[in-house]
């Protein structure tokens, strides 16, 4: 025997399968609560003597610079 299809069900079978499955797996995805990971706020910091940028996590007005032990202001939060 020899199963006949005819065309609409060609076309229309694998996209509801495709559709099927991206709505499995963002209900898996929703079920499992994956969350962004958020980093701490961190203050950047500018070195005047040599220059290099850094950042910082503590909430401190002065960080010493890891390049040349430098005393340094915030220069955005």
């Amino acid at each position: 025997m020899n199963p006949s299809f005819d065309l609409p069900s060609l076309f229309y079978l694998p996209l509801t399968v495709q559709l099927g499955v991206l709505i499995l797996l963002s209900l898996l995805y929703r079920k499992r609560g994956v969350r962004k990971h958020r980093l701490p706020p961190a203050n950047i910091f500018r070195c005047t003597r040599c220059r290099h940028l850094y950042m910082d996590s503590r909430r401190v007005p002065l960080s010493k610079c890891p390049k040349c032990s430098s005393l340094n202001e915030v220069i955005r939060r």
